[in-house]
């Protein structure tokens, strides 16, 4: 996500945001003179730079293809995507759709930058609450207003080393690894687990301190949050709160089963230097290629709660200088066309569908990690609608890499991240 520096207004953020750092574009494929008159050009913009955005590219050259409608797609790292949506979009140089992520949501909403989504139009382009996974399909919506349109549900996931945990002796009668039950047997295991230049578990992928996906996924599953319901002010100084940091705090410093604040997980479990790991679904096609022997589990239930989080990308509109009719309608049809291609999407990117559209799929339900993916639909939780989220995130970075690395202790650290939250602007 974005890293604005503390105290700063997202105001003065963007008035400062110079480099927004290099965007990969794809463009139409040549096509007879005709053809290009006879249907409109869009522009694409998402953060799809990894694995996915190839999945992805290879189906916008598909659909261009089948509907002759042109498609201008640039893919730039999120935290710049989104720093050039907020200046791009007041200057009439935004594009005419952007996959956001959910959190984005209520303070692009709020700041003017998407444009509101008509209940009547989203019915009559055949998009129905009732075929959408309750969580995804209700982030879209901020003071009762729909803006967005989900796509598919990024999320954490349990990933273990199947070496490691069999050479351990950590297997299930059937001979797979066997996963933790609670709190205390994941220590238990990590410790037997980490020796050496090895580690029994982490959270996170790079720079895995400061992760605070893993963080939020704590304080769910200790029934906590960062705000209270109404969104007036921090509760990280509330006993479950602080809990759920101490164990963070804890990992690293004083357990030591967990690798350096600053170290990239997901290198270390290819390499075979990690047991056990909780991080996001998009990690798993990239271990297949990689020819990576592991298994997956649902998350564990770590606290009180079998909280998995996860980040719903969802479509948005930004909101035009001008409207062409030409040009949103194109735009509708390339939602269309991904939701009705979503099972495609699903096998090669590796992110389960918001719609239910593709859940009973064979293909996918054969899938094991697909499999799991889908059976913690249930559990599934994102941040808070609150236009304050992203700014508390990024306080929040630089806090809980002091509690990882040992340097605070879980109480001072969350009594300081809520006073810096509480007096962040409405």
């Amino acid at each position: 996500m974005r890293n604005r520096p503390a105290g700063m207004t997202r105001r003065q953020f963007v008035a400062t945001t110079a480099a927004l750092g290099a965007a990969t574009v794809l463009s139409p494929s040549p096509r007879k003179a005709w053809a290009q008159a006879a249907k409109p050009t869009i522009t694409y913009w998402n953060g799809l730079t990894g694995a996915d955005g190839k999945v992805m590219s290879a189906m916008i050259e598909q659909f261009m293809k089948e509907t002759g409608i042109q498609v201008e797609m640039q893919m730039i790292e999120w935290p710049n995507l989104y720093a050039k949506l907020q200046v791009a979009v007041p200057a009439g140089e935004g594009p005419d759709l952007a996959l956001i992520h959910t959190t984005e949501v209520p303070h692009f909403a709020a700041d003017g930058i998407l444009q509101p989504i008509d209940d009547g139009v989203l019915a009559s382009k055949g998009f129905r609450g009732d075929e959408y996974l309750p969580a995804p399909w209700n982030g879209g919506v901020y003071q009762g207003k729909r803006y967005t349109i989900p796509q598919d549900v990024p999320q954490h996931i349990f990933y273990m080393n199947s070496k490691l945990l069999k050479e351990a002796g950590f297997v299930n009668s059937d001979g797979s690894p066997k996963a933790p039950a609670s709190r205390d047997e994941l220590i238990q295991m990590a410790t037997r687990l980490t020796r050496g230049d090895t580690f029994g578990f982490a959270i996170g992928t790079v720079s895995i301190g400061r992760y605070t996906w893993g963080f939020h996924n704590l304080l769910w599953q200790n029934g906590t949050n960062i705000f209270t319901p109404d969104f007036k002010k921090s509760v990280l100084t509330d006993p479950a709160a602080v809990e759920a940091v101490e164990f963070w705090g804890s990992l690293y410093p004083t357990l030591k089963i967990a690798p350096p604040a600053n170290a990239s997980a997901r290198d270390a479990f290819v390499a075979g230097k990690l047991a056990m790991w909780i991080a996001g679904s998009w990690n798993f096609t990239g271990l297949r290629e990689a020819k990576v022997d592991f298994a997956v589990a649902p998350v564990p239930k770590l606290f009180k709660q079998p909280i998995v989080w996860s980040q719903p990308h969802q479509y948005s509109f930004p909101k035009p200088k001008a409207q062409d009719a030409g040009k949103r309608e194109a735009s509708w049809t390339l939602i269309r066309w991904v939701t009705d291609h979503i099972a495609d999407w699903t096998l090669r990117a590796g992110q389960v569908s918001a719609s239910r559209k593709s859940h009973s799929d064979p293909r996918i339900t054969a899938d094991p990690v697909l499999k799991t993916l889908l059976a913690q639909a249930p559990y599934w939780q994102t941040g808070q609608l609150t236009p304050r989220w992203v700014a508390a995130e990024n306080l929040t970075r630089p806090q809980i890499e002091s509690v990882y690395i040992g340097q605070k202790n879980a109480k001072a650290a969350m009594e300081e991240l809520a006073r810096q939250i509480n007096a962040l602007p409405d």
